[in-house]
C-alpha cells in the first residue's frame, strides 16, 4: 500500500503531480502495487495526500501516458501488466522530433518540425526590451504575477484582437504559458464523472490528440477541403452528445486546409442548437500567403451567447521561448478558468509577460510577423514546385498559408519503408499515422517548410524523390 500523509516538498522545483507520480511509479516498480490492481479514485487519492483532486488527475495522466496504468470507462484505473509499459509505436516519430527539437544535427534534411528555427527569433529585439522593462520594472517582474495575467498585456492583447474583429475587454482574456496549458484548462473546466465527447478532424494536431485521448472520447471526422460534411456532422449530433469540438480552423495542422466562412458559421448554429463548445486553436492565421488574414471563428460568434473558447499562442510567431499563450472563454467560464489555471501553475513569467507587452505595443510584432510570412511564403511556393514534380506522390490539399504541406504516397509504396528509408537518408519527416485516433495512414507523409533553408528544401525533396523512383513496385 501506498504510504499515507506524504509530505510534498515545498522547496523542491518538481510540481506535486509530478512528486505524487514519482510515489506511484516507485511503488509499481517495487512490486507493492500488483499488477491488474485498481488504483484509488482521484477524490480519495486528492483527500489521502492533502492535494487538490486537478494534481491527482495530472499525475494520473501521466501515469497513463508513460505505459504504467490503464483507464477503464465507468470502472477507474488500473496497474498494467509490464509487458504494457512500451509506448504504441506510431508515436516514435513525435519522440524522435522532440529529440530534435531546434537544433541541427549533422546534415539532417528536418521536414518534421512544425516550428521556425532560432535564427528566426528577433533575440536583437528581445535583448533590447528586457534592459528597458527590467529597468522600468525591476524585480517585481519576477514575482508571482496576476494568475489572469498581467491587466496591462491583457488590454493591449484586447485592442489587438479588434484587427481580427475579435471584441473582448481584458477581462475576458486569460494568460497562459501555452496552447498545451490552454487545453488543460479547459479539459479541467468541462470535466464530468460521466466522462466526455469531444468530435475533431481525422487528421488533427497530435500534441491535442493525445492530450484528449487521454482524458476523454474522442470522435473523429473527416476532413473535406474545406471542413467537415456539416450534414454528417448533425446527424452524429442527433444521437451522440457531444461536449467539445477542436479545431485549428485556419491551415490546419497537418492539412493546411482552411474552413469555409459558411462552414464556420454553420458549426456554430450547430453548437447552439446541440448544446456544446468550441475550441478554437488559432495558432497559424498570421501566415497567409495567398489572400489577406482569414477569419477566425471567434469573430462570428455573437457576444452574450458565446461558444467559442479561443486559444492564440505566441509561440510560432515569435519563439517557443517566451511561453506565452492567451484564452478566450465565455464570460461564464472565466472564474473557474482562472481558479484552475492557479492549480495547474499559479503565474506565468512576469517579465515575458511586459516584454510581449512592447513588442505588440511598439509595433515590433507586426514587423516581425510580416517578416516571417515573407520568408516563409517563398520557401512553400518553392516546397510547392519541387514537390509536383515528385513521381508517385500526391499533394492532397494546396494549403494558401501555414507551414505544413499533407501529401499522399501512391498505392504501391510501403509508408512504413518509406518513413526509415528517409530517416537513414538523413530526411526527417511525419508519418501520417500520428494524426489519426482509430486508424492508420502510413502512406499519407506531413512535411513543413519553415525549418530548413532552400538548399536544404532542395535537398530533402531530391532524397525523398529518389527514395520513390528506386522503391520496388
Amino acid at each position: 500500500m501506498l504510504k499515507e500523509n506524504i509530505l510534498f516538498s515545498k522547496t523542491s522545483n518538481e510540481k506535486y503531480y509530478l512528486q505524487l507520480y514519482k510515489i506511484f511509479k516507485s511503488e509499481i516498480n517495487a512490486g507493492k502495487l500488483s499488477e491488474g490492481s485498481k488504483l484509488p479514485s482521484v477524490r480519495q487519492t486528492a483527500m489521502k495526500y492533502k492535494v487538490n483532486m486537478n494534481t491527482v488527475l495530472q499525475s494520473y495522466n501521466l501515469l497513463e501516458q508513460n505505459g504504467f496504468i490503464e483507464k477503464i470507462p465507468g470502472k477507474g484505473c488500473f496497474i498494467k501488466k509490464s509487458s504494457d509499459f512500451t509506448l504504441d509505436t506510431k508515436v516514435h516519430p513525435i519522440l524522435e522530433t522532440f529529440r530534435y527539437g531546434q537544433e541541427r544535427i549533422g546534415d539532417i534534411v528536418n521536414f518534421s518540425n512544425g516550428t521556425p528555427t532560432a535564427e528566426y527569433f528577433p533575440i536583437e529585439t528581445y535583448k533590447k526590451l528586457s534592459e528597458q522593462v527590467i529597468s522600468e520594472y525591476g524585480g517585481e517582474l519576477f514575482e508571482y504575477q496576476n494568475v489572469q495575467g498581467m491587466e496591462s498585456l491583457r488590454v493591449v492583447l484586447s485592442e489587438e484582437l479588434e484587427k481580427d474583429d475579435i471584441f473582448v475587454t481584458e477581462d475576458d482574456i486569460l494568460i497562459t504559458s501555452g496552447t498545451q496549458q490552454a487545453l488543460d484548462i479547459v479539459l479541467n473546466i468541462f470535466h464530468s464523472k460521466t466522462g466526455l465527447t469531444i468530435a475533431l478532424s481525422d487528421p488533427t494536431y497530435p500534441n491535442a490528440l493525445n492530450l484528449f485521448t487521454n482524458a476523454c472520447k474522442v470522435k473523429g471526422f473527416d476532413l473535406k477541403s474545406d471542413g467537415w460534411d456539416m450534414e454528417e456532422f448533425e446527424k452524429f449530433l442527433k444521437t451522440e452528445k457531444v461536449n467539445l469540438v477542436y479545431e485549428v480552423f485556419n491551415y490546419q495542422n497537418p492539412t493546411g486546409i482552411k474552413w469555409s466562412e459558411e462552414k464556420k458559421k454553420k458549426l456554430l448554429e450547430l453548437a447552439v442548437k446541440y448544446d456544446f463548445y468550441i475550441i478554437e486553436d488559432d495558432t497559424f492565421s498570421e501566415y497567409y500567403y495567398e489572400e489577406e488574414r482569414p477569419s477566425t471563428l471567434k469573430s462570428f460568434d455573437k457576444v452574450g451567447h458565446e461558444r467559442v473558447i479561443y486559444i492564440r499562442t505566441y509561440s510560432k510567431t515569435l519563439m517557443p521561448g517566451i511561453g506565452i499563450a492567451l484564452m478566450i472563454t465565455p464570460r461564464s467560464f472565466m472564474e473557474k478558468a482562472i481558479l484552475v489555471k492557479y492549480s495547474l501553475d499559479p503565474t506565468t513569467s512576469g517579465l515575458n509577460q511586459k516584454i510581449l507587452e512592447y513588442f505588440i505595443k511598439d509595433g515590433y510584432l507586426e514587423e516581425h510577423a510580416s517578416n516571417m510570412r515573407n520568408v516563409f511564403k517563398e520557401k512553400y511556393y518553392y516546397m510547392l514546385n519541387l514537390l509536383r514534380e515528385v513521381p508517385y506522390l500526391q499533394i492532397m490539399h494546396v494549403p494558401t498559408g501555414g507551414f505544413f504541406i499533407w501529401v499522399l504516397l501512391a498505392e504501391h509504396i510501403d509508408g512504413e519503408k518509406f518513413y526509415k528509408n528517409c530517416r537513414e537518408r538523413g530526411v526527417a519527416v511525419l508519418p501520417g499515422s500520428v494524426f489519426y485516433n482509430d486508424k492508420r495512414a502510413e502512406c499519407k507523409i506531413r512535411l513543413t517548410f519553415v525549418s530548413g533553408e532552400l538548399e536544404e528544401i532542395k535537398k530533402g525533396i531530391e532524397v525523398i524523390k529518389d527514395i520513390l523512383i528506386n522503391c520496388k513496385h
